[in-house]
């Protein structure tokens, strides 16, 4: 667009030109007229003027026309005799046209020349304005990088000494280069005394030393550039923290090879101390600080793992405490953790560092025993925890000693995995506790036959309760003046598909130790005052029908609601049923048992002492319970008629009762000499084997029927035997 521009305005200039030249020839020609040199005086500055103003085409036609028109005037104007000066003046025109046209041409060399040169000025210029304009652009980038760099530089600073992390810079020799405010805060060393100190020799526990130097070589020595590695660090004030550090390469310097490292630290000390808590809590028993079953479990299966691959044994010891719900329930909750606390110390010095002891529940604990010599070794650890354990323990008011049921088993002998272990220990602990309790028994054989014959028997027990195998035998209590029968004593027993008929001996400790107890009980509660009805019918007059209470069942809490329900529900007359109670049962916790017995009392339900004799606190219940009968305890009749203190004693209790107006009946009589000596030393009541065997309440009926016919379930002869303690009486 531009040179269209130029070039229209070269035209319409030469046009101009050209009409310039036209006007201003004409006024010349006019001028002259026939005078040539006027003509040639004229012309030259014509030419001047032309060849110096007029473009270069435009300079070269006008100056050619301005010849060629000299030319044509000068032959038609001058006359022939003035040649000569027409030659030289044709000459001179033509050397003014040749000097004209030389001189444009010289011109258009410089303006050519001069154009060059602009365009080339222009284009430095332009050059030149873009490199000022580039160099500006490069300062003002320098000028925000700089600027950035500073404030980069001072938010670094700010946020180095402003976060709550402890920032360490170390060099190649672990020496401090850089140390922030919070790692003057943690570590309590202010930064001019922390700078050049070695890191890890200065701030890290010997056992981690080793670990962080490696870490650090690492991280200088590979491709590496973050890590990461826990460690406890001590402050000046013995202050202990856990830092988590983050450890970051930085990048090196151009004038110093050497690798810089940066440590960023974050205090977890809270946070690893809640894991730990968290962790003390999953797999310890926070009462006795000992492991709980999921650690003694896992402990237990690496063992036995180890044991099996190296061909070493190890063992595994259950015991608890003997009476320790008797201990709870008069000392109280407090007074037994403080026991269980005090065992699990004993227990702790009684083993080796690498055994491990667990509170499996209550007072039932674990110990593992690992690569231990086979059964000696094991008894002799044993031993040391028995005798540790019957060290007497001091209690609130005295001293108490306690005693422990330990059974141990073997492992591979016993068994190869942790439950078989367990269940064989547990085993044992119980056998030791049916051989008297305070002693240890090892796992053998015959314990798991005879655990299998239980479990053959728990099933066995359920279903005769659901099919109505179980029956309600009776034995009576006869009067011994009258010889009446004053009531009947209800015995349960089982009619089993295979063995025939089973007491009590046979499966009460199985119920016992699988909960069923009360369902037992329960049943016989229900049956009793159900056929006790039927038993006055058959018997013409009142005929008590007493049931034995367990423990389990004396100590529910709902006692008194199920027999009011069974009474209600049988329409049964109160003063028609009794409840022996042991007296072993009772001496424990006397509040609470004067409590249920006076409920009882208040229903009308009789109440007797069973075993009366067998305990130590024989007053004290006669004196504070509302019973209305004793049962003499018939280990002691069993040896009163051969043993003279054992019959003084018999003798003192049954006058004891009879001076507090209670009834005395002697049961278990199954000798004559029992049946003498009871009737001498002034019983009331008397039952056993002697005088009728327990009877179906099918057979009831009959023998009723019997008693009205005369039949005397007394014998005739007892005063005609000899008494060994006759001669003492006289």
């Amino acid at each position: 667009m531009k040179d269209v521009l130029n070039r229209h305005l070269t035209l319409r200039t030469g046009s101009l030109h050209l009409l310039a030249f036209t006007v201003l020839v004409l006024p010349v020609a006019l001028m002259t007229g026939p005078d040539v040199f006027q003509w040639l005086i004229l012309t030259l500055p014509l030419m001047i003027w032309i060849a110096t103003r007029f473009p270069l085409s435009s300079s070269l036609i006008a100056v050619t026309l301005i010849a060629a028109l000299s030319v044509s005037v000068l032959h038609y104007t001058v006359s022939p005799e003035n040649w000569l000066p027409l030659d030289a003046a044709q000459s001179l025109l033509l050397i003014f046209a040749a000097t004209a046209g030389y001189i444009r041409f010289l011109l258009a060399e410089r303006e050519s020349a001069e154009e060059q040169l602009e365009t080339t000025v222009a284009e430095r210029t332009r050059a030149l304005l873009e490199s000022n304009r580039n160099l500006l652009d490069e300062v003002r980038s320098r000028e925000e990088a700089e600027a950035s760099l500073l404030r980069s530089s001072q938010y670094f600073r700010t946020l180095f000494e402003t976060t709550s992390n402890p920032i360490i810079v170390i060099d190649e020799h672990n020496g401090i280069r850089q140390w922030n405010s919070a790692a003057e805060t943690l570590f309590g060393y202010s930064r001019e005394d922390a700078l050049d100190l070695d890191l890890i020799n200065a701030f890290i526990p010997d056992d981690q030393q080793d670990e962080m130097a490696w870490k650090l070589t690492k991280m200088r020595h590979s491709s590496l550039d973050r890590d990461q590695m826990e460690t406890r660090i001590q402050g000046f004030d013995g202050s202990a923290h856990t830092l988590l550090w983050n450890l970051n390469r930085l990048p090196e310097r151009e004038t110093d090879r050497s690798v810089r490292l940066m440590l960023i630290g974050q205090d977890i000390s809270d946070i690893r101390e809640t894991q730990n808590q968290l962790h003390y809590l999953a797999h310890y028993d926070v009462l006795t600080d000992t492991a709980n079953r999921r650690l003694f479990e896992d402990r237990c299966r690496q063992a036995i793992t180890t044991a099996l691959r190296h061909g070493h044994y190890c063992a595994l010891i259950s015991l608890d405490v003997d009476h320790f719900k008797r201990i709870n329930d008069t000392l109280g909750h407090d007074a037994g953790d403080e026991l269980l606390q005090e065992l699990s110390r004993r227990l702790r010095d009684s083993v080796r560092r690498e055994d491990t002891i667990a509170r499996l529940g209550g007072d039932e604990f674990a110990v593992l025993l690992n690569h231990v010599n086979g059964a000696e070794g094991c008894e002799k650890v044993a031993r040391s925890i028995l005798e540790a354990i019957t060290e007497p323990v001091r209690v609130p008011g005295g001293e108490l000693v306690i005693t422990s049921s330990i059974g141990i088993t073997i492992a591979p002998e016993d068994g190869r995995s942790y439950e078989e272990l367990l269940r064989n220990a547990d085993m044992a602990m119980y056998r030791a506790k049916k051989a008297g309790r305070n002693n240890i028994q090892f796992f053998s054989e015959d314990m798991n036959d005879e655990m299998q014959r239980q479990l053959i028997m728990e099933r066995e027990l359920g279903a005769a309760i659901r099919n109505s195998e179980l029956d309600l035998y009776y034995q009576p209590v006869l009067d011994l003046k009258t010889g009446a029968i004053n009531g009947v004593e209800a015995l349960l027993r089982w009619r089993h598909p295979r063995r025939g008929l089973l007491t009590p001996a046979d499966f009460l400790d199985v119920a016992e130790q699988t909960g069923q107890l009360q369902q037992l009980g329960e049943w016989i509660c229900q049956n009793a005052c159900l056929q006790s009805r039927a038993i006055q019918a058959m018997s013409g007059t009142p005929v008590w029908v007493s049931i034995n209470l367990s423990s389990r069942q004396y100590n529910h809490p709902q006692l008194t609601e199920r027999l009011r329900a069974a009474i209600r529900e049988t329409r049964l007359d109160p003063g028609l049923l009794a409840v022996e109670i042991d007296e072993r049962l009772l001496s424990d916790r006397l509040e609470e048992t004067a409590h249920t017995l006076h409920e009882l009392r208040s229903i009308g339900i009789g109440l007797t002492l069973d075993r009366f004799g067998s305990g130590l606190s024989s007053l004290r219940l006669l004196r504070e319970l509302p019973f209305d009968q004793v049962k003499i305890d018939h280990e002691l009749l069993k040896m009163a008629p051969e043993d003279d203190n054992t019959a003084a004693i018999v003798r003192t209790l049954i006058n004891l009762a009879r001076q507090l107006s209670l009834k005395v009946s002697a049961t278990g009589v199954e000798r004559p000499e029992e049946d003498v000596f009871v009737r001498a030393a002034g019983s009331h009541m008397v039952q056993g084997h002697r005088f009728c065997e327990p009877l179906p309440s099918s057979e009831l009926p009959a023998l009723f029927e019997a008693v009205r016919d005369g039949r005397r379930l007394l014998p005739d002869d007892q005063f005609n035997l000899p008494l060994r303690s006759d001669s003492n009486q006289s």
